[in-house]
């Protein structure tokens, strides 16, 4: 009897400390508020087997996280801002990133979708070698798309 009562505790044990190992996304999204505003919709990728979500920065701030299909709406004062995309945990070292001047009182949609020749890259490169040295050698760029996801204004 005293294997099963340590038996259920080693189960519960290994269940309790899963819990941690599932992905996170990391810092919660902030809103900065401001004048201009940016609504991201983020295509279907269930066919492209990407279902991490997309991650939407401003100059480096997380603005929205946005899962599969999904969309996000914020407001961001008026000027030149570099807004990137990521995926959580994708396995790529890329990323897009693009400079925008940003009017104020304006609205400005953006549609997020997978990136299909990057995936073929990175499909293609058994150990990731050309991955790593194309991020080295851009990781200061401005401007990049590179990664899971690329990003372009709706129609």
């Amino acid at each position: 009897m005293r294997y099963k009562k340590l038996l259920r505790l080693s189960l519960l044990a290994l269940v309790a400390g899963c819990q941690g190992m599932l992905p996170q996304e990391g810092a919660a999204p902030v809103n900065p508020g401001g004048d201009v505003a940016l609504i991201f919709n983020r295509t279907s990728t269930v066919w492209f087997g990407i279902v991490r979500s997309a991650q939407v920065y401003m100059d480096d701030l997380k603005v929205c996280v946005i899962p599969n299909a999904g969309n996000c709406t914020v407001n961001i004062p008026s000027g030149k801002h570099t807004l990137k995309v990521d995926s959580t945990f994708s396995g790529s070292f890329g990323v897009f990133s693009q400079n925008y001047q940003l009017d104020s009182g304006k609205t400005y949609r953006f549609v997020i979708l997978p990136n299909e020749s990057e995936m073929v890259t990175n499909y293609m490169s058994y150990y990731g070698i050309a991955e790593a040295t194309y991020y080295e050698l851009n990781k200061n760029a401005i401007s990049s798309n590179n990664g899971d996801f690329t990003m372009r204004p709706a129609k």
